[in-house]
């Protein structure tokens, strides 16, 4: 039981970190979503004319990062202008 509320407890961290960078991305005017598949692992999607890039948080115990769905990391959770600024970046050029 204690595991399971543990579990909870790191989605609603890792949610609360995406929807920040949700958040910065909208300010810069990009298109991004978020979503929570079936597997229950928040995503946040960005979208630049056909690109598009899968942004996840991953971590534990209060270290989490931004990681594409790739395996590139994009940097820590205190660093979200810097992801932000490199995802809109990416979004540019389209590159992974």
């Amino acid at each position: 039981m204690r595991q399971r509320v543990n579990g909870q407890v790191e989605l609603k961290r890792r949610r609360a970190r995406l929807l920040r960078l949700h958040y910065e991305l909208k300010c810069n005017g990009a298109k991004v979503r978020v979503r929570k598949p079936r597997n229950g692992r928040w995503q946040l999607r960005v979208r630049s004319g056909g690109w598009s890039e899968t942004v996840l948080c991953a971590g534990a115990e209060d270290t989490y990062v931004y990681v594409t769905a790739h395996g590139r990391l994009l940097g820590t959770t205190d660093e979200v202008r810097h992801v932000a600024r490199l995802l809109a970046w990416m979004g540019e050029r389209r590159q992974r």
